[in-house]
Formats: structure tokens, sequence, C-alpha cells
């Protein structure tokens, strides 16, 4: 695929996901109105024939302008309070511009949480989509005024990436303060730009953003993790003057990530994305069985860690310690405690009653690309 057929593939593309990071949206340690304004009618240009979904940074950056503070904290209690501040400002602003174009917004808060709870992910799908198809312009952040560190996306990069994955969209586009992707910062005289990332090239990262978390270094993890998914995706500089216009017409400068020909599916790419709840350690035959596309039965695991429900997303190693498999456990952690070892028929027995045949059914399960043979 060249920029030529990416730009046409764009072109058609039915639903997209549009990351707008900090650095695009601020200017001066002020939230940069004009910058907006020029995006929202870029959007709502190309939403007259596509559903689009924004995930903004800036809460707290919006919060720091509120208050007039001249450097971002690094505690995150502070965050939290900037982005209770911020978030509404922002959302006020975004509702201002996309009014002048008749478009209605509406904002969706989502945290970790939302989306490793399969219950949780379908409902926030369920809402998102409603609104897609009600014309609105949902306007997606992490919701930083509850989460705690250890539970944070990291950054709304990788947010991005999750939004496209949930709701299913054929393009992420990424917002930067940069044209893309270079071989080193672009303010390096050496610096190569990268019209087409494939993943061979090693970047050199540079600093994080002054009012965000990310760098090149997410944006292009997050680009990658949808072209595994079958996405189109791309990063380009969002402070230029109509640049989502632009990027459709192909008439900007940009990083471009081929979708790949054999991707993972939706639900499976959830399940490779989540972070486990526990582990279950297999011997060789299961592990054997699982490479051959099979289901995890009980009588092929050997140990259990962690305590998990049923439902929850579970680790699946050897008994070297290598990862074989994620997958949605069918047994909670005691009951595969008690399986464990023993034929399915005898699950009955056992317990005195039975969920499935099997711990992890295998349409369930995402068998891990570089476990060991």
């Amino acid at each position: 695929m060249d920029k030529h057929e990416f730009v046409k593939r764009i072109q058609s593309a039915k639903r997209i996901v549009i990351k707008i990071g900090s650095a695009v949206l601020s200017r001066n340690n002020k939230i940069d109105e004009d910058t907006i304004e020029n995006i929202v009618s870029n959007i709502a240009e190309i939403s007259e024939n596509k559903q689009v979904l924004i995930v903004s940074s800036g809460a707290v950056a919006s919060g720091i302008s509120a208050l007039n503070i001249k450097n971002r904290p690094t505690n995150i209690v502070s965050l939290q309070a900037l982005a209770s501040i911020g978030q509404p400002k922002l959302m006020e602003i975004y509702a201002k511009y996309f009014k002048k174009h008749k478009k209605t917004t509406a904002q969706v808060l989502i945290t970790v949480d939302d989306i490793q709870n399969r219950r949780r992910f379908i409902n926030a799908k369920n809402t998102i989509i409603t609104l897609l198809k009600w014309k609105v312009v949902p306007v997606v952040n992490e919701n930083d005024t509850v989460v705690i560190k250890e539970l944070r996306f990291g950054d709304n990069d990788n947010l991005s990436f999750q939004i496209t994955n949930l709701i299913e969209a054929d393009a992420l586009i990424i917002l930067s303060n940069i044209d893309g992707v270079y071989t080193k910062e672009p303010s390096s005289s050496s610096a190569e730009f990268i019209e087409k990332f494939d993943g061979s090239i090693e970047i050199k990262e540079g600093s994080v953003s002054k009012l965000g978390s990310g760098g090149i270094g997410t944006k292009i993890d997050a680009c990658l993790k949808a072209a595994k998914a079958g996405k189109l995706a791309c990063i380009l500089n969002g402070k230029e003057k109509d640049a989502l216009r632009r990027l459709i017409e192909g008439g900007i400068k940009f990083t471009f990530f081929e979708p790949y020909k054999s991707y993972t599916k939706s639900k499976k790419s959830w399940i490779e994305s989540c972070n486990p709840s526990g582990v279950v350690v297999i011997d060789k035959g299961a592990k054997n069985s699982l490479k051959k596309s099979k289901s995890l039965l009980p009588s092929g695991i050997k140990k259990v860690f962690g305590g998990f429900g049923r439902g929850d997303i579970i680790n699946i190693e050897d008994e070297e310690g290598f990862l074989v498999a994620k997958g949605i456990t069918n047994y909670d952690s005691s009951e595969i405690e008690k399986i464990r070892g023993h034929h399915s028929n005898k699950i009955t027995a056992i317990l005195g009653y039975k969920y499935s045949s099997d711990v992890v059914h295998i349409d369930n399960m995402v068998i891990m690309e570089n476990s060991s043979e």
C-alpha cells in the first residue's frame, strides 16, 4: 500500500476515531481555541458522510489554563483535581464550536475497568454506537478525576486504540504537533521523515508533551496495534490549518501504518489488550493442543495463581513461565484449583455443577505469537 492507496481507503472509511493530543489543543499553556475551532470545522464536514468519534486529551491542560498554572504538576492528586476543573470547560469549547455547524456533542468518560470488563465493554460500545447513529459526535477522554495511576491507560494514545477496537472503527487518526514519525527528534538536522511505518525502524524517543502524558512512542504503539487489528492508522500535524480536510484530499504530509492482511478480530484484540486477573500453568500436552487451536481443558492445568472470577481474562503459561495464550475463563480460580488435572467428565462430580467442558474456549482465546515452541 502506498500513500495514494491509503488516502483512497480513508476516503471510503465509514467510521473514524480521531485522537487530539494536548500539544495540539494548547498554546503557551493556554487552550488554543483557534486550533480547536479549525479541527471542529473539519470534523463537522467529514461527519456529513462518516461516523466520527473524538478521543480528546486536554482536560488537565484546560485546568492548568483555567488556574493560570505555569508548569504541569507530577503528582496524581493534583492532576486529578485539574482534570475535574478542565474537563467541563473543554467540553464547553467543543460544544460551542460544533453548535456552529449544527452538531451535537456527547461526553464519554472511560476508565480501564470499562474496557477490561466485558459487560462494561459491551455497554460502552452500545452507547457510543447509538450516539453515532444519531449523528452525535462523542468526545471521549479517560476519567482522570477518579482513576489512580496504576489503573490509568497511561495516555490517550493507547485509549484511542482501545476505542477504535471498541466501536470497530475503520481508521484511527492521531493528531500530533509534528508531521508524523521521524527517525530522530524532528529538530535534528539528520532526522529523516518516515512516510510508511512498518515497525522495522528504530525510533529515538523524544520528550513527552509538556502538557500531556504521551510521546511519539505511544502514538506509534497505538497505530501499530490498530494496524494489527486490521485498521487504517496515521499520525499527522493537527496544528496545520485544515489538517483533516487535507488528509482526506491527500494534500498533507503524514505517516501511515498499513493494516495487517491477517489481522486480529475485535474480540480477540480486546482479550490481547486486557491486563490478566490471574494465571494458569499448563502441561506440554495442553500447550500442544492450544497450538492446534484447541480449547483449554482442566486435565492439562497444573497450577493456578491469583484470585480471579468467572469471565475474567487470565494468562495461560507453560511450565517454564512462557506466555502461551490469554483468554476468558469459564471458571473462577477456586473452581479451577479443584478440577485441574481431571477429565472434563469429572467436573460435575467434583463441583456439583458444570458451566462448560473447557476452562477457556478457543473462541475466547488468543494464542501468543512469541510463545516458546
